[in-house]
């Protein structure tokens, strides 16, 4: 037990170290202090159990001590010795906590009564904090147990439904309306590298699965990933924040999945719904659906895409290569690659470069020196430049190439075409 004796004269701290008994109270370790000021830093660098303090002391007096202990520290017990009998002194430790207020000349009997009272008084509310601690400890490891249960009944019967909707509206502080939910299905191919490589080790390989997805979901704020009790091999995730916008969530899950499993996952992803529970439920089916069909889909390069949705009444990829469009528009700049697109987007280099040029009409490098041309086109007439300035902005570090290419491009120079000339 630490104890911290605050008192401005010398003579004060020393009676008090004599007069206690601290062999009742071992181990103990007693402090020093000689203002309200050094009392505070003390506090804060050691956290003393019992505090015992004069009223009036320069650099921080007993009161000011006292208010600051019942705010920053109020498990600390305190009790004050002051040469003041002022009933004022009396009326502020009672309200800010104080045991006990003692007078001096200090009577021996009198402290240690009212000490061992503070240090019984400690003793009794840390056995009710470790009690509620270990409480608290045990209901967050059933926790995870009791939501995959909640969750799971949400994809049951009906009955099951409305009780599971109002149990996790209050689980996860669903205050208000959730409008637009979604549901993400991935399911564990027991043919699978993933799955032979945690054979033994099931509950782990789910524990990781929804921990890692969890942690990327605010762990119930957008949503909540779960093992689905209703079927072998499944994990789903439910989402009720952003809903409409989790295809680039899914992505960055599967990435984090990735860098611990060593592999990513294939999802089906439902359609956005409206309603909590109904809406929950529905979205899954699609999600199956949505799994089911690229499992069975006999396009070969459907085994390469990592997302499959449901979207409109219909199964079909998300919209992959419009975020790739997206993300080309938005990096232009960059020294873009094939590798890093197929690496960001989970996809092949041959995948990406066919079905781009499928939904766009050009290929990836086209499409990235296009969107550069007309940059540095605007760049030129609305701007005085430098032409190698220009260059370095929209991407390209050697200004005569990119001098080069815009002549290609456009038949005149970037000083021709800044000049007007045909």
């Amino acid at each position: 037990m630490k104890v911290l004796i605050v008192d401005d004269e010398a003579h004060v701290r020393e009676a008090i170290r004599l007069l206690i008994d601290w062999e009742r109270y071992e181990p103990a370790e007693v402090m020093e202090a000689c203002s309200g000021r050094e009392a505070i830093a003390i506090i804060e660098r050691h956290a003393p159990q019992i505090v015992l303090t004069d009223m009036i002391m320069p650099a921080g007096g007993g009161i000011d001590l006292l208010e600051w202990i019942s705010r920053s520290v109020p498990d600390t017990k305190t009790l004050v010795i002051s040469g003041h009998g002022d009933f004022d002194f009396a009326r502020q430790t009672l309200r800010y906590g104080g045991m006990d207020y003692l007078l001096k000349p200090i009577d021996g009997d009198q402290l240690n009564e009212s000490f061992s009272r503070a240090v019984e008084s400690w003793l009794a509310d840390e056995e009710n904090r470790q009690r509620l601690l270990a409480q608290t400890m045990e209901v967050n490891r059933f926790k995870p147990v009791y939501w995959d249960k909640l969750c799971s009944d949400l994809l049951g019967s009906s009955t099951a439904r409305m009780r599971a909707d109002h149990e996790l509206i209050g689980e996860f502080s669903l205050d208000g309306p959730t409008g637009t939910v979604r549901s993400a299905v991935v399911r564990l191919d027991e043919d699978s590298l993933l799955w032979r490589k945690y054979a033994a080790r099931t509950e782990l390989l789910f524990f990781t699965l929804t921990n890692v997805i969890n942690e990327m979901l605010g762990r119930g704020r957008d949503g909540y990933a779960f093992r689905n009790l209703g079927r072998d091999r499944e994990v789903v995730i439910f989402f009720w924040r952003n809903a409409a916008h989790v295809g680039e969530k899914l992505i960055r899950i599967n990435a984090g999945l990735e860098s611990v499993l060593g592999e990513p996952l294939h999802f089906g992803l439902g359609g956005c719904t409206e309603g909590l529970a109904e809406g929950l439920r529905s979205s899954y089916l699609q999600a199956e659906e949505a799994l089911k069909q690229l499992y069975l889909s006999a396009d070969n390069l459907a085994a390469e895409e990592y997302i499959h949705a449901f979207e409109g009444g219909h199964i079909g990829r998300t919209d992959t290569m419009e975020e790739i469009a997206a993300y080309i528009r938005e990096h232009y700049r960059e020294d873009l690659t094939l590798q890093d697109l197929a690496k960001r987007f989970f996809l092949s280099r041959e995948y990406i470069s066919r079905r781009f040029k499928r939904e766009f009409g050009e290929n990836v490098f086209d499409y990235l020196a296009n969107i550069r041309l007309e940059r540095a086109k605007q760049l030129l007439l609305d701007s005085e430049m430098k032409i190698v300035r220009i260059a370095e902005l929209v991407g390209y570090q050697d200004e005569k190439y990119f001098s080069r290419v815009f002549k290609k491009a456009t038949g005149r120079t970037p000083n021709e075409f800044r000049r007007g000339e045909a």
